[in-house]
């Protein structure tokens, strides 16, 4: 008799997509400063930082899982910053002629906040961690 094989269940290649123990309060809080970070969509830099860094100030104490998220898309926002002002000096330095490789990044970077925002913000309404993509993490995790 011949045993079908083992159906295997697909595994995160990282530990940051591994589910947590959250109520639904707090991912629906983790989701929505995800989604606050796209207010940046509409400015290019500072709505979404401030309004994410204040939803994650606001509750920070109050869940690790909310903390994680807080931290994590303010750093996003604050590394999406520093992008944007090195690309600005580029375009200074060589007297507006950098202005040929500032713009398609600053379109890059616009789909790239778009995108990983609605990830991040779906990885929290799972109970998910996330972690975005092209981020330094200026505020690092309590130890």
């Amino acid at each position: 008799m011949t045993q079908a094989p083992a159906m295997h269940q697909h595994q995160p290649l990282h530990t940051s997509a591994a589910l947590t123990d959250t109520t639904p309060e707090e991912r629906t809080y983790a989701m929505f400063i995800h989604l606050g970070g796209l207010l940046s969509l509409l400015d290019l830099i500072f709505l979404g930082a401030i309004a994410s860094g204040v939803m994650w100030w606001l509750r920070k104490d109050e869940s690790t899982f909310i903390d994680d998220h807080g931290r994590e898309t303010l750093n996003f926002h604050l590394s999406i910053l520093l992008y944007v002002v090195a690309g600005g000096l580029a375009v200074a330095m060589t007297f507006g002629l950098g202005v040929v490789l500032f713009l398609p990044m600053l379109i890059g970077l616009w789909v790239v906040r778009l995108v990983a925002g609605i990830r991040g913000a779906m990885a929290a309404n799972r109970g998910q961690h996330y972690r975005y993509p092209i981020c330094i993490r200026f505020l690092a995790e309590p130890f």
